[in-house]
């Protein structure tokens, strides 16, 4: 088994590298948790993904149609099935990831604990009346902003015994931002709470001091309570 430990010559989170070590070791149920704009979904869908992934987004307006599936009429008085995101990947074998699963809630998280159970048991049946099982491959990768993972519902703690938690970028992420601002954004992303600020807003300020001088810029993608240290941090390292 080798792990990656660098990236384009930058050195790779060790919470990346932790992720990296548990997919190959055959872990197949995997929960990544922590602050925002670290890169979770991202990991989700491409760290050891040889095939496809599917990505199924957790609101708590969504129904269990965005999960199994549902009936859609054709415009000629007949019906076909439509399959969800977790019955697509169980049929292709490929990677799930769930996006923001604390948000689920009621039926939808009763089905997504059927479509997330070990291959051993798991089986499902459509609203159509199939009946479904994973295919070999399947595998799930769910992500939450929540800083404990124990503060998931327990039966789907139970299904996700691993648990990680990504509080850095990964390079492939910072490599997108320009230069002068990567190891910027590696420092600010993985800061305490009250000193953090996402890889998004590091995306957004790229665009916005094209427009506004630097600290209007920082201002306006990360509030002023950090504009002025971003600021200070970008002028010192262009000395």
């Amino acid at each position: 088994m080798s792990i990656e430990t660098h990236f384009n010559g930058m050195e790779i989170p060790q919470c990346h590298q932790q992720l990296q070590g548990v997919l190959e070791a055959g872990v197949e149920r995997v929960v990544l948790y922590g602050p925002p704009g670290t890169g979770k979904t991202y990991s989700g869908l491409t760290t050891g993904v040889t095939g496809t992934a599917t990505r199924l987004v957790c609101t708590e307006d969504m129904t269990n149609a965005n999960v199994e599936g549902m009936f859609f009429p054709n415009g000629s008085g007949t019906f076909s099935y439509l399959d969800g995101a977790a019955t697509e990947a169980w049929r292709l074998g490929s990677r799930l990831v769930i996006d923001e699963i604390d948000k689920a809630s009621g039926d939808v998280l009763g089905t997504l604990l059927a479509f997330t159970d070990s291959v051993a048991s798991a089986s499902h049946r459509l609203n159509n009346g199939e009946v479904i099982k994973p295919a070999h491959g399947f595998s799930v990768v769910m992500t939450t902003n929540l800083e404990d993972p124990n503060d998931l519902h327990e039966a789907l703690r139970d299904r996700f015994p691993v648990a990680i938690c990504m509080d850095a970028p990964h390079p492939a992420a910072l490599m997108s931002l320009p230069e002068d601002l990567r190891a910027i954004a590696a420092k600010v992303v993985a800061a305490p709470k009250g000193r953090r600020a996402s890889l998004r807003a590091f995306y957004e300020f790229q665009k916005l001091r094209r427009v506004f001088n630097l600290l209007q810029s920082a201002e306006i993608a990360f509030g002023k309570n950090l504009a002025e240290s971003i600021v200070d941090a970008l002028e010192v390292s262009a000395l």
